[in-house]
């Protein structure tokens, strides 16, 4: 692999030029970023690189000092100066004191640059054959770092294939090495989706290097994607401060530069500290939960320590969601509000990750509540269409987020509601109509379909006429009629079922169970 350094003093043409292409795929490794050509002099005399490309004006030493300095100490060293179009004398003298090309930073492209390192690859092989020291080993690594790093910490395998993949990233045993996690979270990711094709690679690659960038002065680190919008750090150190003691500060200021240049900011959460190698696939899970407290405290925030007990699990009152209703129904979106600002304050004091999913689920089942629909039996969770998505409450990054959605959501229905004031004279009539055709199975968008109105907006105007929602509403009637046939006659279970539509006696039994506590047959000796 050939080694190469990116030396500018603005980041965003550093992280541009790193991010544009993938330079293992052209046998090609970035060893190194730097800021001034006194930092890459510095990094020189640890590391001579292959392939040098500097920029021109820099405060310190400069790209033209530099390229002297490389031709006079490391001449096998093949530098290409990085321009803009009104530098061009300069240029000149770069290429008089030893540099093999140069790139115009506003106007190369991918294809340029392949086409660059292509030839200098071929130059310094060639160089190297007619020096004696052999050929040089272009082959692209026979593994994929980020992919091996991604197994490690989200896979199945056993501790025996945790081993391999430790050595084959470098992590081999040493006692006196610890070991830290850290997961980054892109903020608002549903604004932050990437685009497809060169675009999406630069924007990924271009954010991951800019963190690469802010890292570098910390303990030693790995960092890979590890889904489209999560990010490990994999800190490893001998000694010396635990990389946690730099943050928050570094992420503040690694988040300056992320909003500045790509309008995206990271939360964060680090795991405690793992003794053993074989302990980072759980220092990572630590880590993800750490990060995920985002939810609590919104976007930009860091946590790290021990996590907090769980508690019982949040479930939603029953009693807080009829307020709620009560509210709504009476088109008082003042004191729906003030419930519901109540309401997420409780949620807010439940600050642990086991909580996060309980709470987006006591949104959504207070959401089916108050909006008139019902669960039907043996379902988890009903479709919902038309006012609201519930994808909104499951995917909804923070708590405010949720609250925000949900908000929205009341002021939706109090919104329809207060545009259809008088009683729905097709619900009306249709009310008379279940009373009549109780031995019918009628489904929910067939009642929707009758009344001439969508699912949702039938849902809301059917539970504030009848008071209850539709599906409990007409079960109700058929108990009822279910209870007066076989009270008054002679028939058996099973037909009194099957006349008010229901050929499932097993089904009939717990339904009539659930509505007057006493089996059907119980029904005859009363």
């Amino acid at each position: 692999m050939l080694k190469v350094m990116i030396v500018d003093d603005e980041i965003i043409v550093r992280v541009g030029f790193q991010s544009c292409i993938n330079w293992e795929a052209y046998g090609c490794q970035v060893v190194s970023t730097c800021e001034s050509g006194g930092d890459a002099v510095e990094y020189m005399n640890r590391d001579v690189p292959d392939i040098v490309f500097t920029d021109i004006m820099m405060p310190g030493m400069d790209g033209i000092q530099l390229v002297k300095y490389i031709s006079e100490n490391h001449p096998d060293t093949k530098v290409v100066v990085l321009s803009c179009v009104d530098e061009i004398d300069y240029v000149k003298k770069a290429i008089k004191l030893g540099a093999e090309d140069y790139i115009l930073k506003l106007s190369f492209t991918q294809d340029t640059l392949v086409e660059l390192i292509t030839r200098l690859k071929s130059m310094i092989e060639e160089e190297r054959k007619k020096a004696g020291r052999g050929s040089l080993d272009m082959r692209v690594q026979s593994f994929n770092r980020e992919e091996d790093l991604r197994t490690l910490l989200l896979g199945n395998q056993g501790p025996g294939d945790n081993e391999m993949l430790l050595d084959r990233l470098g992590y081999t045993y040493n006692p006196f090495e610890t070991y830290q996690a850290g997961c980054f979270l892109v903020d608002n990711e549903r604004m932050n989706r990437p685009g497809s094709g060169t675009d999406s690679h630069i924007r990924k690659y271009g954010l991951l290097n800019i963190v690469r960038e802010y890292l570098e002065n910390l303990p030693k680190s790995d960092l890979a994607f590890t889904g489209e919008h999560e990010i490990v750090v994999l800190f490893r150190r001998e000694g010396g401060e635990s990389p946690a003691c730099f943050f928050p500060d570094t992420l503040d200021l690694l988040n300056h530069a992320l909003k500045t240049h790509l309008n995206l900011t990271l939360s964060m959460g680090m795991g405690q500290e793992c003794l053993s190698r074989m302990d980072i696939p759980a220092g990572f899970a630590q880590a993800r939960r750490m990060a995920a407290l985002r939810f609590f405290d919104g976007p930009a925030a860091f946590h790290c320590g021990r996590e907090a007990a769980a508690g019982r699990p949040f479930i939603a009152k029953r009693s807080v969601q009829r307020n709620m209703q009560e509210a709504i129904f009476r088109q008082d979106a003042g004191e729906a509000f003030r419930l519901i600002d109540s309401w997420f304050e409780e949620m807010a004091g439940l600050r642990s990750y086991d909580q996060i999913q309980a709470i987006r689920r006591g949104v959504v089942e207070t959401w089916v509540f108050i909006s008139g629909y019902s669960i039907p039996e043996g379902a988890d969770m009903p479709e919902y269409d038309e006012i609201y998505s519930t994808g909104d409450f499951w995917g909804a990054e923070t708590l405010a987020d949720l609250k925000g959605c949900f908000k929205a959501a009341v002021r939706s229905v109090v919104d329809y509601l207060m545009a259809n004031k008088n009683a729905n004279p097709e619900i009306t009539r249709f009310l008379q109509y279940l009373e009549d055709h109780v031995d019918e199975n009628i489904s929910l968008e067939e009642a929707a379909g009758w009344c001439a109105l969508g699912k949702s907006q039938f849902c809301i105007l059917f539970k504030k006429a009848a008071g209850d929602t539709f599906v409990n509403y007409f079960n109700g009637l058929k108990m009822k009629k279910a209870f007066t046939l076989l009270g008054s006659s002679n028939i058996q279970v099973q037909e009194a079922a099957s006349r008010i539509g229901i050929h499932d006696i097993s089904y009939f039994s717990r339904l009539f169970k659930k509505y007057y506590n006493m089996s059907p047959s119980d029904v005859r000796k009363l």
